[in-house]
């Protein structure tokens, strides 16, 4: 499963939050910016998953704004309107009447939206997740001014927009983090064997980890009981992805 809503309980980071609107190819997508106490701060694009913007990425920009970073979720299903009820299936059929090329466009302005705001230090990186994870490791091929880059459980062989992030990594411009759990048959590990060899053969700085006996969508557990299955790969892969933002954010880059 992705992730429809935050587990019962979970605590909510106190960080100041705001609605937003982000001006896209036909209309106006809407989301939500989260903003650490100290700005300016490097900026964070959430691509969420099949589910759109859920309570879960309104959760994670909290909680990203909580580590020092300003986070925004957009929803990205705002043309297709919302789901009538919060089911897989409902969610699938949703997406299949969304523009795939479009997305990726729409998510390319929300970047250069938030490089525009005035919490931000200039800095932007991304994180996705399932098919949002996908998305991030298209925009790495497709920009060259991203500091960091975040797949959880994206699908590395997914062609549904111009190619796939496997025929794509040599234009890809690292550095890139990804988590995958050995259990995903979606993305499919020869899969993820595959994009790590051609970024590997095209020279492009990568890090990837998979979870022995996780399947998709991992990372909800670490919002769960520390007994939950998983909990504790979970908030390890939510550590690394922080350490990684901060060595990737503490790099003196030119950007373009």
């Amino acid at each position: 499963m992705c992730h429809p809503e935050v587990p019962v309980g979970a605590a909510i980071p106190d960080v100041r939050i705001k609605d937003v609107t982000i001006a896209v190819e036909g209309g106006a997508m809407p989301g939500l910016l989260a903003s650490p106490e100290r700005t300016p701060a490097p900026g964070i694009l959430i691509i969420n998953d099949v589910f759109g913007k859920s309570t879960f990425y309104e959760q994670l920009a909290r909680r990203l704004a909580q580590a020092g970073f300003v986070a925004v979720t957009p929803e990205y299903f705002f043309r297709e309107g919302p789901l009538p009820e919060p089911t897989r299936e409902a969610a699938m059929a949703r997406a299949k009447r969304l523009d795939f090329k479009r997305w990726s466009r729409d998510m390319s302005a929300a970047i250069d939206w938030l490089r525009t705001q005035p919490a931000l230090n200039g800095a932007v990186g991304t994180i996705g997740f399932c098919m949002g994870g996908t998305q991030a490791l298209l925009l790495a091929a497709r920009r060259d001014d991203l500091r960091a880059t975040v797949s959880y459980y994206g699908f590395p062989a997914d062609s549904r927009t111009e190619a796939s992030p496997i025929e794509l990594a040599p234009k890809m411009h690292g550095p890139i983090l990804g988590h995958w759990g050995d259990q995903d048959a979606g993305a499919g590990m020869e899969n993820v064997e595959k994009l790590r060899a051609a970024l590997e053969s095209a020279g492009v700085e990568h890090e990837f980890h998979i979870y022995a006996g996780l399947g998709h969508g991992f990372l909800k557990a670490s919002l769960e009981d520390e007994r939950t299955p998983g909990y504790e790969q979970a908030c390890a892969s939510w550590k690394r992805t922080l350490d990684f933002y901060r060595r990737c954010f503490s790099r003196e880059r030119v950007l373009s």
